[in-house]
């Protein structure tokens, strides 16, 4: 079940992918403006308290606070790797890296061991991600794009594992609220800059009400997509849901290179006959990954 949970996931968080490029493209041009007002709605998810709420001791409340703050700093580094290159080039990259860094990680910290069935669906599944994602031209990546997006893939890696492991110690409702605690406390360190305040302050003056209702309706979204998520990894394998994050990157590839027709300046896809042999592969990879899980 937690499978296509995971998937649901995914497809909204492909719509997330897109949305937000045309976002931090057009709109806020910041991208720790735009990491702070996600992060911040953390507090949001005390209006779920009632369903079930439980307090942690010390050591578990800082492990959540850390899963939370690290998922936001995830953020920021990857929408600054966005803005440096192609949406469909850097969220491969993250589909593929994030996977391995929670392999190590759940292994070490959760003592999470795959089976033989899923470590060949994990194999194929990632190696679809990262097939998807390269590109034999040398232009379009930003001389520090790569960097930015390895240091994102391996935060948000720990903020899935730590988040699993305060799943693992508490039912469902109270891991989310405690971990979007972090959330919240990483959000407002990025007031104390001055220059980051501006940008931060400055952004909802600069958006048209059409780009503020896109965003909203992004955030709903996002949010959606967040909860199925964190439910997925609360039922199973937080390395298998990491892992299908390759699904997400297959229906971005089919909605990039509808949006780009209209918007080419923000979403660029060239697609060759070599490309679309690739990118078929890729889904193969991703397809079979996917079958040896659901049999």
């Amino acid at each position: 079940m937690y499978i296509w949970i995971a998937i649901a996931a995914y497809t909204l968080f492909a719509l997330n992918g897109a949305v937000d490029k045309f976002l931090l493209t057009k709109v806020v041009r910041h991208p720790i403006a735009y990491a702070f007002y996600i992060g911040i709605t953390g507090p949001l998810t005390w209006l779920l308290a009632p369903f079930g709420l439980k307090f942690l001791g010390l050591a578990d409340l800082l492990v959540a606070i850390i899963g939370g703050a690290a998922f936001v700093a995830a953020l920021y580094f990857l929408y600054v790797a966005t803005q440096q290159t192609s949406i469909s080039r850097i969220l491969p990259i993250e589909g593929g890296l994030v996977p391995v860094f929670t392999l190590i990680l759940a292994y070490i910290i959760l003592s999470e061991r795959l089976t033989g069935n899923q470590l060949l669906a994990f194999v194929f599944l990632v190696a679809g991600a990262i097939l998807m994602a390269f590109k034999k031209e040398a232009s379009g990546w930003h001389p520090q794009a790569l960097g930015n997006g390895l240091l994102a893939a391996l935060l948000f890696a720990l903020s899935f594992t730590l988040t699993k492991f305060i799943f693992d110690k508490t039912n469902f409702v109270s891991g989310l609220i405690w971990t979007r605690l972090g959330f919240f406390l990483a959000s407002l360190s990025f007031l104390i800059p001055r220059s980051s305040r501006r940008h931060i302050l400055q952004a909802p003056k600069e958006a048209s009400p059409g780009s503020k209702l896109l965003y909203y309706g992004a955030r709903v979204s996002g949010g959606a997509a967040g909860l199925l998520q964190n439910y997925a990894i609360a039922l199973g394998s937080v390395t298998i849901v990491n892992a299908l994050q390759g699904t997400q990157y297959a229906i971005l590839l089919l909605l990039t290179m509808i949006l780009s027709k209209y918007y080419p300046k923000i979403l660029k896809e060239r697609v060759s006959g070599e490309i679309l042999v690739q990118k078929i592969g890729a889904i193969i990879l991703i397809s079979l990954g996917f079958i040896l899980l659901v049999k």
